[in-house]
């Protein structure tokens, strides 16, 4: 079956209508039907409609991290809630890794039970055409923070810029590492060495904030452009550039490592001034959890310009009540339906925020819910594709 696009779509219901012929419709996919589908009647850069970001920022201070996991039964679960694209974690905000490597075998989180563990869920997910886009966060490290202090972006005063506000004694993985640094070559080499270690579908890099930063760095960068560096607004001005310059040089970078995998920049929102780096993305992720800060207008009204940037779309709610970190909860299940048919219909792919529990297993009633509503974005999604 060629999936329908919308406007044939209604084209065809209006001319079946009048003529009393609504019965030559074509039945959508069920979901166990659409699993089934090979991969080269997908989206072409692999964008598929039923996603789960799955969280794994794993403490230092967790015993026994992935002491149950089971690569057979993580893939079951996530085939049986109609998921058919899943990110799973490279490296997390703690700045530990989950999967073996060659160059950084000592940023291995040291209570890791499994130290294939990504490799092992990449490798169950794709027998069951699954995707698995890889996780790697950038601005917030922990580890390589507390490391590498000179490597931190600095307010006027010296302190570093955290989320919210300066985090010098707070706890927290929040103080934002700077990418106009040699952290940009660890970096690489980290990105390098994931290409080696496992296949990689796709990328999320997670934390791209732009500040007014006064580190040593960009004030050397901007009294070499003739700009005064105690002016903010002028810092602001010279770090959306770098942060561009950055997003040039490292797609350049990964294109060199694989052709075709999917590149996300993720800033936790789009706005216009991605217009200046858009072609460095392969697709968008809206990140938009209406009870977890974002409210129920941030998608409507992001999607609608996003859709404009030329790129395919997808939409990120998560399952919790309130936001990420809040992994004992379940939203209610009208609500996400409200969400991902919210998405479908502003032609935007699903994607659903969870936190896999450090034992290794999936939560079965987060499952539960998200496979009923998943069921339902399948029956859906043939009138969706390229509308």
């Amino acid at each position: 079956m060629n999936p329908l696009n919308r406007r044939d779509f209604l084209k065809s219901a209006a001319v079946a209508s009048s003529l009393g012929m609504t019965s030559l419709l074509a039945p959508p996919l069920l979901a166990e039907e659409y699993l089934s589908v090979p991969p080269t009647i997908l989206a072409e850069n692999g964008l598929r409609f039923r996603q789960i970001h799955l969280d794994f920022h794993t403490s230092e201070h967790i015993p026994e991290v992935a002491k149950e996991f089971d690569a057979e039964k993580f893939a079951t679960t996530l085939k049986k809630a109609s998921v058919n694209s899943v990110t799973s974690f490279g490296r997390c905000h703690h700045g530990y890794i989950y999967h073996d490597s060659k160059r950084f075998s000592h940023l291995i989180h040291p209570n890791l039970k499994n130290k294939n563990l990504l490799k092992e869920q990449i490798e169950a997910c794709h027998k069951q055409n699954i995707r698995v886009p890889v996780y790697v966060t950038v601005q917030w490290d922990h580890l390589q923070a507390t490391q590498h202090p000179e490597w931190l972006m600095r307010d006027e005063n010296g302190a570093p810029i955290a989320f919210g506000n300066t985090n010098t004694f707070s706890p927290g993985f929040y103080n934002h590492l700077c990418i106009n640094t040699p952290y940009l070559d660890f970096l690489k080499s980290y990105l390098a060495d994931l290409f080696e270690q496992v296949p990689v579908d796709g990328l999320f890099l997670d934390i791209h904030h732009v500040y007014p930063n006064a580190n040593a760095e960009c004030i050397a960068g901007m009294k070499k452009l003739g700009m005064n560096a105690a002016d903010e607004a002028q810092r602001l001005f010279y770090y959306k550039k770098v942060m561009t310059a950055y997003k040039e040089d490292l797609t350049a970078f990964i294109r060199k490592l694989d052709a075709n995998c999917g590149i996300f920049y993720n800033g936790g929102h789009i706005n216009p001034d991605i217009r200046t780096s858009i072609n460095t993305y392969s697709h968008l992720e809206l990140e938009s959890l209406p009870s977890g800060g974002w409210g129920y207008l941030h998608f409507p009204l992001t999607a609608r310009y996003a859709r404009t940037l030329g790129k395919d779309i997808m939409g990120m709610t998560g399952k919790f009540h309130t936001s990420w970190g809040d992994f004992h909860s379940l939203k209610n299940k009208p609500a996400l339906e409200f969400e991902c048919f919210t998405m479908l219909a502003l032609n935007a792919k699903c994607s659903v925020g969870d936190q896999l529990h450090p034992n290794g297993i999936l939560d079965k009633p987060t499952y539960d819910l998200i496979g009923e509503v998943y069921a339902q974005v399948a029956q859906k999604e043939a009138w969706c594709e390229e509308a």
